[in-house]
């Protein structure tokens, strides 16, 4: 069941936290824009037009424009500040401890009560 469910699903979410998405978002835009830009000339043309940079489409803008939301914080931090709102709303208090000291006995006071009895000779055995 682990294999058919398990590894699927940890791949995916290695993948979405390694930025995968991205990646196959700016390669569809990439694809669309060979597509439209070779109406207009070659196709080497369009590729090198494609991956130059100067001439980004609105998908590749968009994506840019998420990268960058996305990178503001570092995971951690925004991690940090999620457990501080959770902790905050949830407003529990610990209760205050014992008034008494605990303290462990003495290892003079422990008594030793000597070894187990030995087992039946001969061992019963089951049928």
């Amino acid at each position: 069941m682990l294999r058919a469910t398990g590894y699927p699903l940890i791949f995916l979410a290695m993948f979405s936290i390694a930025g995968g998405h991205w990646a196959v978002l700016q390669s569809v835009a990439w694809a669309g824009m060979v597509v439209e830009y070779s109406k207009h000339s070659s196709l080497g043309a369009a590729v090198s037009k494609t991956l130059s940079g100067k001439a980004p489409c609105k998908m590749c803008q968009a994506i840019d424009a998420g990268k960058q939301k996305e990178n503001r914080l570092p995971p951690t931090v925004k991690a940090e500040a999620k457990i501080g709102k959770f902790l905050v709303g949830a407003a529990i208090e610990a209760p205050a401890p014992a008034g008494k000291d605990f303290d462990f006995h003495a290892v003079g006071m422990i008594k030793y009560a000597g070894f187990s009895p030995a087992p039946p000779s001969p061992v019963p055995r089951q049928s």
